[in-house]
């Protein structure tokens, strides 16, 4: 499942299980390595979505959860 594709929390729960079996894959695998570029990300994401001609999202939601999780698997 891609993050764009989380629409719902039962969505989500699918999406970290098929992360979680993923991790070996990720560029970003020690926890404190992974928080910081979740944290990162999310302070750059404005430019994420100006740069893909869409609205900053206000409110997040399931889906935007999806992606700042999955963006911090391999974001510097």
């Amino acid at each position: 499942m891609r993050a764009e594709e989380v629409e719902t929390r039962d969505d989500l729960v699918r999406f970290l299980l098929e992360m979680s079996s993923q991790v070996e894959s990720f560029q970003n695998q020690e926890l404190a390595v992974f928080l910081e570029a979740a944290s990162a990300w999310l302070a750059d994401m404005d430019g994420y979505f100006l740069n893909r001609g869409e609205e900053v999202p206000v409110s997040p939601d399931w889906s935007l959860v999806a992606g700042v999780l999955a963006a911090a698997t391999v974001y510097d």
